[in-house]
């Protein structure tokens, strides 16, 4: 396959046969970004990389339930959620997913908007999302390290594979960063430094809001154990 800087990736290819295209989008996106962003195309239909979010988010779903067994739980109540609500959650992945898309669309793009003069369309911001959504498989791959039993594996052994586990989530959420901060740059035509504030400042505002409404939540249940 082509991969010169004029060529299509491989999910916007028509000549690339499905699932290849699926496969060779999520291992370009992940170990060559910036490559990969600067082959996009961006006029195109927005249906294509919201298809693939949406597969991608789907299949991580699915191994997920497919993990589930093996918690320390067992496949009947994992982190006190029964079988059949698991399954009812995995059927409505794709409606999550979508408001996820677009909250997470708006509030990248309206940074966007004050930060990348020069900047394409909601749709570019959309998509750069859905292509870096790919890194999340890398956890999903992995079983659980542990849950309300313990570790999935005992003893020493357990141990390790918790840290191997926590050390993976803890880059594939770093990497995520990067591969959209990249994309970004790619999709506004901005700067390294401006494409990560636009990626970092509404997560640190969500962080915020959510710390906050924590501290509320704790003073207002200790304020009703108070006698009258």
């Amino acid at each position: 396959m082509n991969l010169d800087a004029g060529s299509p990736i491989a999910w916007e290819d028509e000549s690339v046969p499905f699932p290849a295209n699926l496969g060779i989008t999520w291992w370009e996106c992940l170990v060559s970004p910036d490559r990969f962003f600067s082959r996009v195309s961006w006029d195109r239909p927005f249906a294509r990389p919201l298809l693939y979010f949406l597969l991608v988010g789907i299949l991580s779903g699915l191994l997920r339930l497919f993990w589930s067994p093996w918690s320390p739980a067992g496949a009947a109540d994992v982190l006190g959620v029964p079988a059949q609500l698991q399954l009812v959650g995995f059927f409505l992945t794709p409606f999550v997913l979508l408001i996820l898309l677009a909250l997470v669309s708006l509030g990248q793009h309206l940074f966007a908007a004050l930060l990348a003069p020069r900047r394409r369309g909601i749709r570019a911001t959309a998509t750069v999302l859905c292509y870096a959504s790919g890194v999340g498989i890398a956890v999903a791959v992995l079983p659980p390290a542990f849950g309300p039993g313990g570790g999935t594996v005992p003893g020493l052994l357990g141990a390790t594979y918790l840290v191997v586990y926590v050390s993976v989530a803890v880059a594939a959420q770093v990497w995520y960063v990067v591969v959209n901060v990249i994309g970004l740059k790619r999709a506004h035509s901005t700067t390294t430094g401006r494409a990560a504030a636009i990626v970092l400042l509404p997560m640190a505002i969500g962080l915020a809001f959510a710390t906050i409404l924590v501290i509320v939540g704790v003073a207002l249940s200790a304020l009703a154990e108070l006698p009258v």
